[in-house]
């Protein structure tokens, strides 16, 4: 049941980063509908018991102008609210940081981009898959990647960002210039491409086609065309791709 159910999510879904984050949203979602309904319940109890009638009379207790307040319950409500309150943000704040964790630590790839034996190794985040070096410079993407041949030099695309589909991607960026933001909206990704700095980020997709690549940071007079291509290739088309580079 469990695999069946991934696999129809992983065929309306563009990414598994897609999934994490419509989960995250849905938690939020389910968490604030639950507490306004017994907000709103709780209110339209208390207005319907507490009516005044005709006949009502306002208790001993009442707020009088020129009496000091009297001393209402031992704290019981205060006691509960922040409980409750204590309970809800632990789970957003759990649901939060698990997420974040997914996204920065990527699982085994089952599939490497049929690079040379021994490759994986250089990934010290997943032994398993190839890193993508992604660049920001004013105003254009620049995506490296490993050659297939052992002590060969990157291979470096502007523009066009081409991955194997369903594959773990996993991608390192930084930017030449100024600060940038790397961020594929239907994916669900972004993180700042910073001079100086590396922030590690990985996918899987699960849809062939071609995407948006957007830069989220206004970095100059060029920020409004900074975009890019990101292709999801069979893993054959992918292979043809990249043995030809």
């Amino acid at each position: 049941m469990g695999t069946r159910k991934k696999q129809e999510t992983q065929k309306m879904a563009f990414s598994n980063t897609e999934v994490v984050f419509n989960n995250l949203f849905s938690l939020f979602t389910y968490l604030a509908v639950l507490v306004g309904v017994i907000v709103f319940a709780l209110m339209a109890f208390l207005i319907i018991k507490y009516r005044e009638r005709k006949n009502s009379q306002d208790p001993e207790d009442t707020p009088r102008l020129g009496r000091i307040p009297i001393v209402r319950g031992h704290g019981r409500n205060v006691l509960i609210t922040v409980s409750l309150s204590t309970i809800i943000l632990l789970a957003l704040i759990i649901g939060s940081f698990a997420a974040v964790d997914t996204l920065l630590t990527p699982p085994n790839g089952t599939w490497c981009y049929g690079l040379y034996p021994g490759y994986g190794a250089q990934s010290p985040l997943n032994q398993d898959c190839p890193r993508i070096d992604v660049t920001g410079h004013q105003f254009y993407w620049e995506f490296s990647y490993p050659h297939a041949l052992p002590h060969a030099p990157l291979y470096t695309e502007k523009y066009v960002f081409r991955v194997p589909k369903d594959a773990t991607v996993v991608i390192d960026v930084t930017s030449a210039d100024v600060f940038h933001d790397f961020g594929i909206i239907p994916f669900k990704i972004k993180t700042d491409a910073i001079p100086g700095r590396v922030n590690t980020i990985w996918f899987q997709p699960y849809q062939n086609g071609t995407y948006l690549i957007q830069c989220f940071e206004l970095c100059g007079s060029g920020h409004y065309y900074m975009n890019a291509t990101l292709i999801v290739m069979q893993v054959p088309q992918f292979q043809a791709w990249y043995n030809s580079t």
